[in-house]
């Protein structure tokens, strides 16, 4: 277990003690044993040993527990076979009124979610979207919410004058003092109707913090909740006093406007937004550059409250793929287009491996001089539902929804069975595989990933990482450290699809990458394009003297491997000599070499 898991499963464990006591028992109600099994991993991860966990699979053996014994507080899913809904939790809270609830359901409903929580839920998380971090801190925050509903209704008993403030401590977030989910609930539905009488616009800008996470991990979840505070009180600053600002949880904030002339009055607001996060924020004597990335969705483009805020989150996700500094992204028709076949992927995603959906196909990448090649480990699903998924449409689901390491695993696991086939062959000199700097920004991505190649009998010289020239313009600093640990141990690092998008010169001198792989946009028609060309001959010239080595990737001509070999590459790849191919056809493969 890495020193950073461990550490915060202590700083976990002495919270869960302070807020729990010593013998802290959370009951989990929840009919799949997979899901069961994964909620129990997610509570090792978070807590390690300072919990203890009671499992039950249906309604009526949580009553019985419930009856016999005292727990911390209950993990509810809202499908269990004998009893299900949001009268589960009318009942549960009025026999065990002082028992903190969690509803952790596969159902990704704003609405179901609303309603848990006026119900007497404290908090209500999707299996699609939950992790062991989100799953402590709504613990956390669950114990916090049942003690202050309990004193608020202690208050109400004793005197009905304090209604006002009852409500208003429901409708208002604990750590920040701002308006909670509840609250723009109430609000957000008064707001449209009156832009709809006035036949007037409104904006609806959902933001949250790039690298919240990293923050965390690395000064602890009280300088994070000292970060949100800090910027909760400089947004009050900068937004309108018509203007309602609203934390969702976590590091999710909302800002809608009044009704709007036109739609340009909103510049003004996002730049303020922006203003908000120039100065640096002092935490605990660290001083951290935080930007956030904001997405903007207007009514009546989104009829209704819910589909405002899927659009504007939809559009906030839009802006973080940005290369821009200002990560700002509006709302679009083809956005919401390409948000509704997000939305498939993610809920088909969830159990896709368990149901067997995934596979791994081999790509060949041969040498030009040498009678040497690699193979490109590529992950591949299949969806019943969806028909083939590429990576780069279920990737960046599997990175929010927190598989993407188990993506990678099985990944590895597929490339040790070709290595253990091509015993003997010399030819074969390793494979790559393809992972997200989300993965490598993990403090432990370098052990975890040796102990993969180790787990599967692979040597580390044999194994080369790709990362998109994309990814890397976005957050190359934040997986340096875990890039030089990996080629310490001999594991190569390949930058992919150079040349697709916004190139920087800057990373082939900050990065230390052995492979440089060429995008196929700079490669189609090399050999009728003279710029081209002779930007394709400079690149090559220049990996050269940085000790770099040159990959063509889509060579798909006789034209262009002609040219790719006079100007020095050292490789390439693509359908002119194999298209991605199973496991039984790469075992069989032997390239033809031009």
């Amino acid at each position: 277990m890495s020193s950073a898991l461990v550490n915060q499963q202590q700083e976990f464990g002495t919270r869960l003690k302070a807020q729990y006591g010593e013998a802290c028992v959370f009951l989990i109600a929840e009919d799949n044993p997979a899901d069961e099994a994964l909620v129990c991993e997610m509570l090792y991860q978070a807590f390690g040993d300072h919990c203890r966990v009671e499992c039950v699979d249906c309604y009526q053996k949580t009553l019985e527990m419930l009856d016999k014994s005292d727990f911390s507080a209950l993990i509810l899913d809202m499908g269990l076979p004998d009893q299900s809904g949001v009268s589960n939790i009318d009942e549960l809270g009025a026999k065990h009124p002082d028992l903190p609830i969690v509803v952790l359901t596969g159902l990704d409903d704003i609405q179901l979610a609303v309603t848990s929580v006026q119900r007497g839920a404290q908090d209500y998380l999707s299996k699609n979207r939950v992790s062991p971090e989100l799953l402590a801190r709504s613990l956390f925050y669950a114990k916090e919410r049942k003690s202050i509903e309990l004193q608020l209704r202690l208050a109400l008993e004793e005197s009905d004058k304090k209604n006002e403030q009852l409500e208003a401590l429901a409708k208002h977030d604990a750590l920040t003092g701002l308006p909670n989910r509840l609250y723009l609930h109430d609000v957000g539905k008064h707001a449209l109707s009156r832009a709809e009488r006035k036949q007037m616009e409104l904006a609806l800008l959902f933001f949250d913090l790039n690298g919240f996470k990293k923050i965390n991990d690395t000064y602890g979840h009280l300088a994070g909740d000292s970060l949100l505070k800090i910027v909760a009180e400089r947004m009050q600053q900068q937004v309108r006093a018509s203007d309602l600002l609203v934390r969702l949880g976590g590091d999710e904030f909302v800002v809608m406007t009044d009704v709007l002339q036109k739609r340009d009055e909103i510049y003004p607001l996002v730049g303020r937004m922006l203003q908000a996060f120039d100065a640096v924020f002092e935490i605990e004597g660290h001083q951290l550059v935080v930007k956030p990335s904001i997405g903007v969705a207007f009514y009546p483009d989104a009829g209704s409250l819910d589909l405002l805020m899927k659009n504007a989150d939809s559009a906030m996700y839009e802006a973080k793929n940005s290369s821009l500094e200002e990560k700002v992204c509006f709302f679009t028709a083809e956005m919401a287009e390409q948000y509704a076949r997000r939305n498939q992927i993610e809920h088909g995603l969830a159990g896709a491996f368990e149901r067997g959906e995934f596979e791994v196909c081999f790509h060949p990448a041969v040498h030009t001089s040498r009678h040497i090649y690699w193979i490109e480990a590529l992950a591949r699903w299949n969806s019943p539902s969806l028909g083939l998924i590429l990576p780069e449409e279920f990737i960046e689901v599997a990175e929010r929804n927190s598989i993407a390491n188990e993506i990678t695993r099985f990944v590895l696991k597929a490339a040790a069975e070709l290595y253990k086939s091509l015993e003997g062959v010399d030819a074969l000199q390793g494979v790559s595989v393809n992972v997200c700097v989300s993965q490598i920004e993990q403090p432990d991505f370098c052990d975890w990933f040796l102990g993969c190649l180790s787990e599967f009998n692979i040597s580390p010289a044999h194994v080369c990482l790709e990362v998109t020239e994309k990814q890397m313009n976005l957050r190359s600093d934040s997986c340096a450290s875990q890039m030089q640990c990996l080629r310490e141990k001999g594991v190569m690092i390949a930058l992919d699809d150079y040349g697709a998008g916004f190139s920087s010169l800057t990373h082939l001198v900050n990065l230390e990458i052995d492979v440089l792989k060429l995008d196929p946009s700079l490669i189609r028609g090399l050999d009728r394009d003279p710029r081209r060309k002779a930007l394709a001959a400079g690149l090559v010239e220049m990996a050269r003297y940085m000790g770099i080595r040159t990959l063509a990737e889509g060579v798909e001509t006789q034209e262009e491997l002609k040219e790719i070999t006079a100007l020095g590459f050292d490789a390439y790849q693509g359908y002119l000599i194999a298209q991605p191919m199973a496991l039984k056809e790469a075992v069989l493969y032997r390239p033809a070499y031009r």
